[in-house]
């Protein structure tokens, strides 16, 4: 047996716990960054690029680890089961779908896939994740996990094809589908959407939360913890919240960051932060595409001043040419 999770939170539990087999923790961040349908050399490329720049890791390292995790699954077609532990919020789906897509195309099956998901918990009054659970909490899950059909491995490889690709059009049409086999995975779909820009103001939703997390001025600490409370299912890791600060301070800035700053994310915990002027505006009304262009990435769609760029539009709630 083969326990699969999108990071190292809950292994400790799970072992204490006593689950049989192995624990394979496979967590390349998807929801963040570049992820076009690309071939697997270029595909290690970008992720192992985009993590390493990031994180300021060793992109030949990263790399490494991206390809062991991949050679770790193909190895798990020979088990008797695999179990996805994966919970509801945008950092899990995404890599739950990228995972039934690779299962959906593999040669062959293990004997059993399953998954174990939840997006409450009833001794948990506001539930983040598995990783709120204590080993006995986990294991009684583990008891109740769920098979996985070829119905929903057909189905993630129709949105992981969509989350990769340069038109989100197809990806929103997804996320208005009821999903029975997969019931958490429309609501990852439309928040990840919402992190282009949108027709309000040319903000992302995180960059808004951001925004409006420093009121008068905060810490990173601070700002990281508001805009958990302001999620209806928290995604973001405290360096991720920090990673995207850093990325409102560059020019045009729309933040600012006080005492000396090495460029280090940790550091960012401590320091206060502020807007500017221009960030003031944004929230006031202004467009943010009117500042000047961007360059970034929404799953496989690349906004940037030569690129084709997209909108989410709030009262259709959906991505809109703009």
């Amino acid at each position: 047996m083969l326990h699969i999770r999108c990071g190292t939170d809950i292994v400790a539990d799970l072992r204490t716990g006593g689950v049989p087999g192995e624990i394979l923790v496979w967590q390349d961040p998807l929801c963040e960054g570049p992820t076009p349908a690309l071939p697997p050399a270029a595909w290690y490329d970008t992720r192992a690029d985009f993590i390493g720049r990031t994180w300021g890791l060793d992109p030949a390292a990263v790399r490494s680890g991206l390809e062991a995790a991949d050679r770790a699954l193909a190895r798990s077609l020979d088990e008797d089961e695999v179990v996805l532990w994966f919970e509801h919020d945008m950092f899990d789906q995404a890599i739950l779908a990228r995972l039934l897509a690779w299962y959906a195309e593999a040669p062959s099956l293990p004997r059993r896939l399953s998954i174990v998901t939840a997006n409450a918990h009833p001794a948990i009054p506001r539930f983040i994740g598995l990783g709120n659970l204590d080993a006995a909490q986990l294991m009684e899950l583990f008891g109740r996990r769920a098979p996985i059909g070829p119905e929903a491995l057909a189905l993630g490889r129709e949105i992981w094809a969509a989350w990769t690709s340069a038109d989100p059009r197809a990806l929103a049409a997804l996320g208005r589908r009821g999903m029975p086999e997969l019931p958490f995975l429309p609501a990852a779909i439309r928040r990840h959407l919402e992190e282009l820009p949108w027709t309000t103001d040319g903000l992302g939703l995180t960059e808004r939360l951001i925004l409006r997390a420093i009121a008068d001025g905060a810490t990173g600490r601070e700002v990281f913890a508001r805009v958990m409370d302001a999620e209806p299912a928290p995604w973001m890791g405290d360096s991720m919240c920090y990673d995207a600060i850093r990325q409102l301070a560059r020019d045009p800035a729309l933040v600012s960051i006080e005492g000396a700053w090495s460029g280090e994310l940790e550091e960012l915990a401590v320091l206060g932060i502020r807007r500017t002027a221009a960030g003031d505006a944004l929230l006031g009304g202004h467009d943010r595409l009117a500042l000047g262009p961007i360059d970034r990435w929404v799953g496989g769609v690349h906004l940037s001043a030569s690129a084709a760029r997209w909108r989410w539009d709030p009262e259709q709630a959906k991505p809109v040419a703009a």
